[in-house]
């Protein structure tokens, strides 16, 4: 079966081949690569998301014995959907160690390892050339540093994505084994992995099928590709079964259909265009197997609609295909440099490699500088107001309860409070109402009668809610119960984040 290969190194000697990577030129790309991502790490060091803070608050009360609880002593709920590393953190966290730390380390390894397996595992794919621009552009991505740093589990789901996919998508299929493994951890970091494993198997298997003198073989790949993940998927559901007493995690239930059309992927395409544009021809030169690194990102461009644009600056929802969707630009740019006279095709890759990923670092809005001033106003404006409103709850006696909506930070350094979420999505009262409306929340909030409200505002002087739920809260009648008992403001010009926090 053939696979696009640009350019094709003909003048290469025996001698060369036989070389290992990392002492071919190649190994020179790839550790410039594996160099740039470390450097954006380190730039947007200090960035983490406020919804890893639900994992830890979660994986923190499993190390202490608390079990799978959000609040201590209270039922139990799955309101974080990557149980891989809350596990994960619960053993760290049960070392003494951080697990925020963890997460943010296991963040920037699974990024790195995309950088060099990208290169590694796609030569046989795409070509070495074209291998080697998917690294370097790959590495260039300041948005896939950010979530590398971010705390949570973005990189890892698309460390597993990219090498299941480059596994399935070589000429000869691949190591089987290997391949339905990797698949098979998908379901156990994001609620999506077992659709993308699924139609890995769908477009990779079902030529096969329906051929008699392939059906054999592709039905062992079936079983084989398809069975090990769905068997790891029903592992899962029967621990969820019998942990939480329902299937779906609550994530699900508070996402999906909830959000507004193309919104998710139309921010992807805004910050990402070109290399969307590319890898969108790069998929149509492919040819055989090859064709595979289209599906996962088309399957979340799928997942994508409809589905609430929550916790996804910078397309987090888009993350994990990102090193496919390098790729397959690669694959473009390789076949512009394989179409230069003969004797420039390797220095015209170089060149052009170079150049996109120059492009990558200085195209807003996805350019460095643009991540890098988004992350310092987020700690700045909305991490300040949140650290200024904790250091307010820690005056307040060890048993005092609090509402919230932004439930990551606050809630997981309160010293064991008792939370109310606001948006209910770490409760198992969704688990029987499904969505609620913003109304419902409000009343519900309201009849847990917290100690504390923190809501926020988008005017320090008087507030604005910042969500439809915040609004409905204050508005209740209820409210006349409270009285403003701080302002935690955000730090920068221009921040319209602040939390309010009512008393008793």
């Amino acid at each position: 079966m053939r696979t696009l290969s640009v350019p094709v190194e003909t003048t290469e000697s025996a001698q060369g081949r036989s070389r290992p990577a990392w002492a071919s030129a190649g190994g020179a790309v790839v550790g410039l690569s594996a160099l740039i991502h470390l450097a954006l790490c380190w730039l947007l060091r200090g960035f983490t998301t406020d919804d890893a803070w639900i994992s830890v608050r979660y994986a923190e009360n499993l190390a202490a014995g608390y079990g799978f609880v959000w609040n201590p002593g209270g039922p139990r709920v799955e309101g974080a959907s990557n149980p891989l590393l809350v596990a994960v953190e619960a053993l760290v966290s049960a070392a003494g160690w951080s697990a925020p730390g963890a997460a943010r380390v296991l963040g920037v390894a699974g990024g790195l390892a995309c950088v060099v397996l990208v290169y590694v595992m796609g030569r046989p794919v795409v070509g070495e050339y074209a291998a080697r621009i998917a690294s370097l552009l790959t590495a260039c991505s300041a948005p896939f540093a950010l979530w590398a740093v971010g705390g949570l589990e973005t990189l890892l789901v698309a460390l597993a994505v990219t090498v299941g996919t480059l596994e399935v998508a070589r000429p000869d299929g691949g190591r089987l084994w290997r391949a339905a493994a990797v698949l098979a951890v998908l379901p156990w970091l994001r609620p999506e992995g077992i659709a993308v494993a699924a139609a890995l198997v769908a477009f990779g298997e079902a030529r096969g099928v329906f051929r008699a003198a392939t059906r054999r073989r592709a039905l062992f790949r079936v079983a084989v590709l398809g069975g090990v993940p769905v068997c790891s998927q029903i592992v899962l559901e029967v621990v969820r079964l019998g942990i939480y007493g329902h299937l779906l995690p609550n994530s699900v239930l508070y996402k999906s259909g909830a959000g507004e059309g193309w919104t998710v992927l139309a921010k992807f395409l805004d910050q990402a265009w070109l290399p969307s544009a590319l890898a969108a021809v790069g998929a149509l030169l492919m040819t055989g197997r090859g064709r595979l690194l289209a599906v996962p990102p088309l399957v979340y461009v799928a997942g994508s609609i409809g589905t609430l644009d929550s916790a996804n600056a910078y397309s987090r929802f888009f993350q994990p295909v990102w090193p496919l969707v390098a790729l397959l630009a690669a694959v473009v740019v390789g076949r512009v440099a394989s179409s230069i006279p003969r004797g420039g095709g390797r220095v015209g890759a170089a060149v052009l490699g170079a150049a996109a990923g120059a492009v990558l670092l200085v195209l807003p809005p996805g350019d460095v500088r643009s991540v890098h001033d988004m992350q310092e106003r987020y700690m700045d404006c909305r991490v300040g107001a949140r650290e200024s409103a904790l250091a307010w709850l820690r005056t307040t006696p060890g048993d005092t309860s609090f509402a919230i909506s932004d439930a990551g930070l606050v809630p997981a350094r309160a010293e064991g409070r008792p939370v109310v979420d606001d948006f209910f999505l770490n409760e198992p009262l969704i688990q029987k109402t499904g969505r609620l409306s913003p109304g419902q929340r409000a009343e519900l909030v309201h009849r847990r009668s917290p100690d504390v409200l923190v809501l926020a505002s988008r005017d320090a002087r008087r507030f604005v809610g910042a969500y439809p739920t915040e609004q409905a809260i204050y508005e209740h009648p209820a409210m006349s119960d409270y009285f403003l008992a701080h302002v935690a403001r955000g730090r920068g010009a221009g921040c319209h984040y602040n939390l309010m926090v009512f008393a008793r």
